[in-house]
């Protein structure tokens, strides 16, 4: 869908069916997901290969890694690597801490497919929240 150039993109998300709906939207959309469902098994495949991603959508609350913690990883492997948080809770003291470790805003779960691909082009967009 669309004439972009397809992502690649690493959900993870404890939820199994949030990460099947996830996935499935995002390969709608034209782009390659892979699904993982605990922290430290996305943390692995990531450290095997962190150019092998464009783009993680991570939900803060998984088992093994936090979200948050996961995401402060990742970037040590590969500096500037863009996060997509997003969460079905509203939670001020974590938008709070991801703003604060450069990791830009955190979307709202449920979205619609034009909420996701609107979060991911600004998310990936040149300026501060790209940091």
């Amino acid at each position: 869908m669309g004439s972009q150039i397809p992502l690649r993109i690493l959900v993870v998300d404890g939820d199994k069916a949030a990460c099947a709906a996830t996935t499935g939207m995002l390969e709608y959309l034209g782009h390659h997901a892979e699904a993982e469902t605990d922290g430290l098994s996305a943390l692995k495949i990531f450290s095997e290969d962190p150019d092998r991603f464009d783009l993680a959508v991570i939900d803060p609350v998984l088992p093994g890694l936090m979200g948050l913690d996961l995401a402060i990883r990742l970037r040590h492997l590969r500096p500037g690597f863009p996060v997509l948080f997003y969460t079905g809770y509203v939670d001020e003291s974590l938008s709070r801490r991801v703003e604060a470790h450069g990791l830009g805003r955190v979307a709202f779960k449920p979205f619609t497919l034009n909420e996701l691909a609107a979060a991911i082009r600004q998310r990936l967009s040149p300026g501060p929240e790209r940091s």
